[in-house]
């Protein structure tokens, strides 16, 4: 048997599955094959990005272990049964589907939707059958990969020592996808991906186009993740010129479309919140802490009010500020009439309580109190998920600042799982220096702008 991981995923798409996964979504069995022959590709390449970030690893192989005893490569039907209901299992009951899903967005981040949009329009099918054929292939891939572990007895630390023994097959793959499709996912520890794929900036660019004109809403994202496949290709001095030229147009058109459209596509926690609901739109006004700057540690001190007790609907008692996160956020979980509002930048909400140490993705020890107090909300309202997002100063080059922000939000993300929650209930993001909440002109603007926010993403 071939030991290219690649080529084990792809045996387990071919002919009968082919078929009947045509069948189940209602699609051209040919141009199912093609979306596979790229879909395969792209979710090894996330599952290896995401085994790249802090715990990625070590959640993988819990994953796969699963996959495995559960059977998964004997009962495709099982999967395919998923897709025609749409009623797979929920992740907190460990939906391979549902987890799926959400392991390759989490690990894919803006690269996602991209990557399913370039599929759908090179093999004809829909969107919606791409993200289904995704959401497929990440229980059969875990599934491969803890048969692998099993019959070689594998502890963690030689699950991925295999994956990494994979990464340059996975590159090949990668890097031969037709309308550079590979290059979504430059910058996710998948580097030279883009510099391996001749037309890697040109697709990546008329991927943008596309999703520009598809979604304003993803305005933003495309055109930033087009700018880092961009910084990752710079590495070749021979390309310099034109790669020069085409982050100038970008930058043209990027500020050409925040002229028209002047929301930011995140914001930091403002002292207004706006809630959507279906029937009328309401503005809940909330008290975002104010602070002052220690210069000992760096760090910026919010005053989060007079403590008070909060009585979790499970009999959790609270003990924090009446500003604080814990309680904006039990005060939205708690308030039937706020909503989650469909635009993605508003509800957002710094932890102001959560600190690193300087340069690393290392929690000091006083920031675990406030994520354990997260982790205890999500449990008084199991159906709430949430997302966090990691941002740094502008000081430094930007490359590494979006790194180490990704590095913080998915720190915080595996100590609020570690307090028990379920993986997919919490997602991370890094955005970098972007979106800066203060001045970086000075220590005190800087320390505000390092930081960790979130955002309740389902109540």
């Amino acid at each position: 048997m071939s030991s290219n991981l690649i080529d084990i995923v792809q045996n387990y798409f071919a002919g009968d599955t082919v078929r009947q996964t045509s069948t189940a979504l209602g699609e051209n069995e040919s141009s199912i094959g093609t979306a596979l022959r790229s879909v395969v590709p792209l979710v090894l390449g996330g599952i290896f990005a995401r085994s790249q970030q802090p715990g990625g690893s070590t959640e993988l192989f819990g994953m796969a272990q699963q996959a495995h005893s559960n059977g998964i490569l004997g009962n495709l039907g099982s999967l395919l049964g998923g897709l025609r209901s749409g009623s797979a299992a929920p992740a907190s009951d460990g939906g391979l589907l549902n987890r799926g899903t959400e392991l390759l967005r989490s690990a894919l981040g803006h690269g996602y939707t991209p990557a399913v949009e370039g599929v759908s329009q090179q093999a004809g099918v829909k969107t919606s059958t791409v993200s289904s054929l995704m959401s497929m292939a990440v229980p059969v891939v875990l599934g491969v990969l803890g048969k692998h572990a099993a019959e070689n007895n594998l502890d963690a630390n030689g699950f991925s020592n295999y994956l990494s023994s994979q990464r340059g097959s996975i590159m090949g793959a990668l890097s031969s996808l037709p309308a550079g499709l590979g290059s979504v996912l430059s910058g996710l520890g998948l580097g030279g991906v883009a510099a391996g794929v001749g037309n890697a900036a040109t697709g990546a660019a008329r991927s943008m186009g596309n999703t520009v004109s598809a979604a304003t809403e993803r305005t933003g994202d495309a055109l930033r993740n087009t700018a880092r496949d961009v910084e990752t290709t710079t590495s070749s001095p021979s390309r310099w010129p034109w790669l020069l030229l085409l982050l100038l147009g970008l930058a043209a058109l990027l500020y050409f479309m925040r002229s028209c459209n002047k929301t930011p596509e995140a914001t930091a926690p403002a002292t207004t919140e706006s809630v959507t609901d279906t029937t009328t739109t309401t503005t809940t006004t909330v008290t975002a802490p104010s602070g002052r700057y220690d210069d000992a540690t760096g760090n910026y001190i919010y005053d989060t009010g007079t403590t008070a007790n909060i009585t979790l609907p499970d009999g959790t008692v609270l003990n924090v500020g009446k500003n604080s996160v814990e309680a904006r956020m039990f005060n939205f979980l708690n308030d039937a009439n706020q909503t989650v509002s469909d635009d993605k930048t508003q509800g957002w909400m710094s932890l102001d309580r959560v600190y690193f140490n300087t340069a690393k993705s290392t929690l000091t020890a006083e920031s675990q109190a406030q994520l354990k107090n997260i982790a205890a909300i999500l449990k008084a309202f199991p159906n709430a998920a949430i997302k966090l997002g990691g941002y740094t100063d502008n000081q430094g080059k930007a490359a590494m600042n979006l790194a180490l922000s990704t590095e913080r939000a998915n720190t915080a993300r595996q100590a609020v799982i570690a307090n028990g929650i379920d993986k997919g209930r919490v997602t991370a993001e890094g955005y970098g220096p972007e979106h800066p909440i203060a001045s970086n002109d000075t220590p005190e603007g800087r320390a505000q702008n390092r930081r960790v926010d979130v955002r309740v993403t389902k109540k």
